[in-house]
């Protein structure tokens, strides 16, 4: 096994009986055999740990390490600690791969000696069935330093894709501990941009990314809440000027998204509510016009229709948010 080679493949899991061995299994099925697999179980209940060590015991590139209940960052920063390879893959335990992932990634980082962090295109999946594609043919692909882009939204949304040089993770770069609501990949990413980002991507979809069905408004609260998050942090932190403005700019928009999600989960119970709310937004982003007109709409006379203009309202803001 070269060294100059070896890609650690970092595998976060909890409560994850169901799925793991299908996850282990696609990296099982690489064309690129140089690897090592490091299963950080995050303190599950369920039989996580009996499943993945009995991998672990038919394969000895497949580690196993146990930890208590800590969040998917700690897990995924216990797996860097331990990585001996010359590049970190991140895979979570509900998702897979295609068996020619890591082959097509790391042919790029041979011929591409500037790069510094891969990805691909991916399957949103519901375990059965591919149901869309993320990079769609009308989409631009992310490559280079696409900071200015990054500022604005995780353009890497597919952490099941990324593979990165490790010297990207050197010093204490590694994920926010902190953050639990699913953007602390995104956050990486940007942090990981100040020091300058040598991206390229891959058009063709190499894996299928897990989407479950859960609570989606509380999940939109909780993602909306980290956003604002993110960029409060990084507009603080940013060590390169031209990011800034497009930091704040961001960070309006993400205030105001911010504003709607929380009044969404009162339109059918307080009604009343949503115009201060739409007002706020338009305050927070007044480059959008429109929140102007929807509060206008929504405070429009009732003699002259206003029940009407309201009702269009909400139907638009449910479908939006």
């Amino acid at each position: 096994m070269s060294p100059a080679s070896l890609v650690s493949i970092v595998v976060p899991a909890f409560n994850s009986a169901v799925v793991i061995e299908q996850t282990l299994q696609s990296i099982q099925a690489q064309t690129f055999k140089n690897f090592e697999v490091i299963v950080v179980d995050d303190g599950s209940t369920d039989n996580t740990v009996a499943v993945t060590r009995r991998i672990c015991e038919s394969d000895p590139r497949f580690v196993l390490v146990t930890q208590p209940h800590g969040g998917v960052s700690a897990a995924r920063n216990t797996a860097i600690a331990r990585a001996r390879g010359k590049f970190i893959a991140f895979l979570d335990a509900d998702d897979v791969w295609f068996p020619e992932k890591l082959a097509r990634q790391m042919e790029l980082f041979r011929t591409e000696p500037r790069m510094n962090f891969a990805y691909s295109n991916f399957y949103f999946w519901d375990g059965v069935h591919d149901k869309g594609i993320y990079y769609k043919a009308s989409h631009s692909m992310p490559d280079g330093d696409a900071a200015a882009e990054l500022v604005f939204a995780n353009v890497y949304a597919g952490i099941c894709t990324v593979v990165v040089r490790r010297e990207l993770l050197a010093g204490d770069l590694c994920f926010d501990e902190t953050l639990t609501t699913g953007c602390e990949d995104w956050d990486l990413w940007l942090r990981m941009a100040e020091c300058g980002l040598g991206a390229r991507g891959i058009r063709e979809p190499l894996a299928r990314y897990r989407r479950w069905a859960g609570n989606m408004s509380n999940r939109r609260l909780k993602m909306a809440e980290g956003d604002v998050r993110v960029l409060e942090k990084n507009l603080r932190t940013t060590r390169r000027p031209e990011l800034r403005p497009l930091y704040k700019r961001s960070l309006a928009i993400a205030r105001s998204k911010l504003e709607l999600v929380r009044a969404r989960q009162f339109i059918e119970t307080q009604p009343d509510a949503m115009p201060a709310a739409v007002w706020r937004t338009w305050r927070l982003h007044p480059r959008q016009f429109k929140w102007l007109m929807r509060f206008v709409l929504l405070t429009w006379p009732k003699p002259l229709g206003g029940r009407v203009t309201e009702r269009i309202v909400h139907r638009k803001l449910i479908q939006e948010l």
